[in-house]
């Protein structure tokens, strides 16, 4: 899966937590009943809640009654943070490879390399403004939790 999926499974995948509030293990869900919301591979789904966990931004448990659930509250979790534990690198990448011999493309690396990194300080500067509580929040009245598919 492409990391631009990735962040949307991750962020589609918080706001189901967020909407059904499980916040606690009590109340965890599967990866099987995310991935009929999701519309995704539960081996994917997977993935992504390693990620997600190993960030401190989701809590597991293996077995017949394990599931997942959030490790904290939907508004203290950013977008940036899920970005960063799903995706790791800048929105934007440069060419790394290029001719040496070209002044031309030697000079471009440097220009584009400065215009990915006010893109990608953008990006992130807009995620960090955002949480799962305010995507929550933006579902239309009567979407969550009652009429989600899980």
């Amino acid at each position: 899966m492409a990391d631009s999926q990735k962040f949307a499974v991750a962020v589609h995948m918080l706001m189901i937590l967020a909407a059904h509030k499980s916040g606690a293990p009590r109340v965890a869900m599967t990866s099987a009943e995310m991935a009929k919301s999701v519309n995704a591979n539960p081996v994917v789904l997977r993935r992504v809640i390693s990620a997600l966990a190993q960030a401190g931004i989701l809590s597991t448990r293996a077995g017949a009654h394990g599931g997942v659930w959030l490790a904290r509250a939907p508004e203290q979790i950013a977008l940036d943070l899920v970005r960063q534990a799903v995706d790791g690198a800048s929105v934007v990448c440069p060419r790394a490879n290029v001719n040496n011999d070209c002044p031309v493309a030697v000079a471009a690396l440097d220009v584009i390399d400065g215009v990915a990194k006010r893109v990608d300080g953008a990006v992130r500067a807009s995620l960090a403004q955002l949480t799962v509580s305010d995507l929550v929040r933006q579902m239309p009245a009567g979407e969550a939790p009652a009429t989600a598919i899980v």
